[in-house]
């Protein structure tokens, strides 16, 4: 799909780009998103998945002699009635399918020493937004996380 493009960077996916990245991804969804909830729970998903990108790069990078690149993309879309913000990632690091949509769900109740490690992360994601998505393509993870820019308008959500 190739909706209207808000903007894109490119970067090393390390620590020194962290803010550099997460501003980008903020400005664009003030810009875009009116509804300040909204806005802030998709702020926390990108968040959370550009930590999760950077952190799996630092890692294999420890080990290997390979450059991770990051790059993000926002883009407004129209689908099925609906007018969507789209953040857009596409990593070269290690294969990670997140299996939005088909995980177990976390058990948020448990005792934080009782489940099972990892996953707390991925659950706040698709928490946070209304689509997640991921594909594996010419040796790229490119994740999609999408957001109904205009629900809860009616009642101030």
């Amino acid at each position: 799909m190739a909706g209207q493009e808000l903007g894109s960077i490119e970067a090393a996916a390390s620590m020194e780009n962290w803010d550099k990245i997460n501003d980008f991804i903020s400005e664009l969804i003030g810009q875009s998103i009116a509804n300040a909830s909204r806005g802030y729970k998709l702020r926390l998903a990108s968040e959370e998945l550009v930590s999760n990108i950077i952190r799996a790069a630092g890692e294999l990078n420890s080990g290997e002699d390979k450059d991770i690149s990051l790059q993000v993309s926002a883009r407004l879309e129209q689908e099925n009635g609906k007018s969507w913000f789209v953040v857009k990632t596409a990593d070269n690091g290690q294969h990670f399918d997140p299996h939005f949509g088909r995980r177990n769900p976390v058990d948020t109740e448990q005792h934080i020493r009782e489940r099972e490690i990892g996953g707390l992360g991925l659950f706040l994601i698709e928490q946070s937004v209304d689509k997640a998505t991921y594909d594996w393509v010419d040796e790229y993870n490119i994740y999609e996380l999408w957001v109904d820019i205009d629900a809860g308008q009616e009642q101030g959500k």
